[in-house]
C-alpha cells in the first residue's frame, strides 16, 4: 500500500469480517450467497498495490436489486517505517438502504484468492434480503408462478395494488438465479404503484406553506423486521416485484404497510397475501380516489357581457387535498372526521375569456349540492391567473356516491373589470362518484 509493505493484512480482514457480523446480525445488510461473508482487499491495477479500503461480502443492501453489493471498510494509517505500513480497520461504511457499493477491479485475499466483483452469479438470499426489480408488465401472473392477489392501500400522495404472489424454491431475475438460505423462505410481491406526489398535478407546487408534503412511505412488515422499500427503487407509475425472505418456519402473518407522514399521519397496514385489514384507515380511502375515465361536462354561465362554459375536468377523492392559502403559498387541508371525504371539482374556463385573475372570488359561486339537497361546505380551491378556479374542494360524507356542480348567480368586484354579474345559462352537472 503506498509503495510500502502492508502489515497484518490477514489480521486486518479478520477483523473487518468481525465488524460486519454486527451489521449482518442487525439486518442493515443481508447474506447474499452460500459462502461466508469475507473481507478483501481491492487492487489498484498497479503491480502488488490495493486500495486502502477492504471490501465485505458477498452482501444485498434491503431495497436494492437482486446482485451482489459490498460494504466498504476504511483503513486508518496507525505507524509506517521506511519499508513497512501499519493500518488499522474502521467502522464499515453500510450504504443507505437501496443504494449499491461496489469495488472495481479485482478482489484478492492474504491466502491468493481472487475474486471479479462484476461477474453475474447466482444469488442465495438471508435473513432480512429485500430486492425491488423492475416489471415490464409483458407476462402474465400465470406465466410468472405467481398467484392472483388482491391489496389495495393509498392516500393522497401514493397508491399501490398489490396484484400477484409467490412462494416459490428459486426465482429467475436478469441478473441471475435468487435462492433462500437454509433458515429463509422466499417470497415475491407483484405491486403496482403510483406516486401521486409526482404523478398528481394537485401537489406540482413550490411555494408550500412551511414544508412541502412528505411522500409517503411504503414498507414491508415481515416478522421480527420492516423493510422501507425505497422511494427511489419504485417508478412513479409503474409495477415492480418485491423479492424477500422470511424465516422458516414461519412465525407470523407479513404486512404491506403504508404510512402516510407529516402532521396528519397516518399507517394503514393489510396483511400478505390475504388482504385482511389490520388498521382504522378512513372510510374514503377504501374507495378508489378517481374514476379511471371521466367524461367532462361544461356549465354555460354569463360572465358580464360575455357568455363562457365552465368544463368540469375531473373530480378527486380523499382524506386531505392541496389547496391556495392567500396571494401565493399553498397547504394541505385534511378531513374533519374518519366519515368524512374531501372531494377535488376540477374546472377549466373555455370560451372568450375576460382579462381578470378572478379565481379567488369566483371559487364562492361554486357550489357543490348532496344528494338531500344541502350545500357541501368548501374548504379550499386552487386558483391561478383565470377568470375561474382550477379547483375546489369540499367536504362530504365518505359514503357520498353523487352530488351536482355548478355556478349560482353572484355579483362580484372583480380585478380589472370592476363589479360583474355572474349567472349560470343551463342547469347544473350531476356527477357521478361510483368509483
Amino acid at each position: 500500500m503506498d509503495g510500502k509493505k502492508l502489515a497484518d493484512a490477514s489480521e486486518l480482514q479478520a477483523n473487518a469480517e468481525a465488524q460486519l457480523a454486527y451489521t449482518l446480525e442487525y439486518g442493515y445488510v443481508a447474506r447474499a450467497g452460500a459462502a461466508a461473508v469475507s473481507c478483501w482487499f481491492a487492487k489498484t491495477g498497479l503491480e502488488s498495490e490495493v486500495d486502502k479500503r477492504l471490501w465485505c461480502g458477498p452482501v444485498q443492501v434491503p431495497g436494492t436489486g437482486a446482485t451482489t453489493d459490498w460494504v466498504p471498510v476504511p483503513l486508518k494509517e496507525v505507524t509506517k517505517t521506511d519499508d513497512e505500513v501499519r493500518y488499522e480497520v474502521q467502522s464499515p461504511q453500510v450504504p443507505e438502504k437501496g443504494n449499491r457499493s461496489t469495488p472495481g477491479g479485482t478482489l484478492v485475499r492474504t491466502d491468493g484468492k481472487e475474486f471479479d466483483p462484476s461477474k453475474q452469479q447466482d444469488l442465495t438470499a438471508g435473513r432480512d434480503f429485500l430486492a425491488v426489480l423492475p416489471d415490464d408488465g409483458k407476462r402474465s401472473n400465470h406465466e410468472l408462478g405467481l398467484g392472483d392477489a388482491d391489496i389495495k392501500l393509498r392516500d393522497d400522495l401514493l397508491g399501490t395494488a398489490v396484484t400477484g404472489w409467490a412462494n416459490p424454491d428459486i426465482w429467475f431475475t436478469s441478473e441471475g438465479t435468487l435462492r433462500a438460505e437454509a433458515g429463509s423462505r422466499l417470497r415475491v410481491v407483484r405491486m403496482k404503484v403510483d406516486k401521486l406526489n409526482e404523478t398528481d398535478s394537485g401537489f406540482h407546487r413550490t411555494n408550500w406553506q412551511g414544508f412541502a408534503p412528505q411522500p409517503s412511505e411504503l414498507a414491508l412488515e415481515v416478522p421480527g423486521k420492516r423493510q422501507v422499500l425505497p422511494a427511489d427503487r419504485l417508478p412513479a407509475n409503474g409495477s415492480v416485484f418485491v423479492v424477500y425472505t422470511v424465516p422458516d418456519p414461519q412465525q407470523g402473518a407479513e404486512h404491506l404497510v403504508l404510512g402516510t407522514l407529516g402532521a396528519k399521519s397516518l399507517e394503514q397496514r393489510a396483511e400478505v397475501p390475504s388482504g385482511k385489514r389490520s388498521d382504522n384507515a378512513p372510510q374514503v380511502l377504501q374507495r378508489a380516489a378517481a374514476p379511471p375515465q371521466f367524461t367532462e361536462r361544461t356549465q354555460k354561465i354569463r360572465f358580464g357581457g360575455r357568455e363562457l362554459g365552465m368544463k368540469i375536468t375531473g373530480v378527486r377523492l380523499g382524506r386531505q387535498r392541496p389547496v391556495k392559502l392567500g396571494e401565493s403559498q399553498y397547504d394541505v387541508v385534511t378531513i374533519s372526521a374518519p366519515d368524512k371525504a374531501l372531494l377535488e371539482v376540477r374546472v377549466e374556463a373555455a370560451g372568450d375569456l375576460p382579462d381578470t385573475a378572478g379565481g379567488l372570488w369566483t371559487k364562492d359561486l361554486i357550489t357543490v349540492t348532496l344528494p338531500d339537497g344541502s350545500a357541501a361546505r368548501q374548504v379550499g380551491a386552487r386558483y391561478d391567473g383565470g377568470p375561474l378556479p382550477f379547483a375546489i374542494v369540499v367536504e362530504v360524507p365518505a359514503d357520498t356516491r353523487s352530488v351536482s356542480v355548478g355556478m349560482v348567480d353572484g355579483q362580484l368586484d372583480l380585478p380589472r373589470l370592476g363589479k360583474t354579474t355572474i349567472a349560470p345559462v343551463d342547469s347544473r352537472a350531476t356527477l357521478a362518484l361510483e368509483f
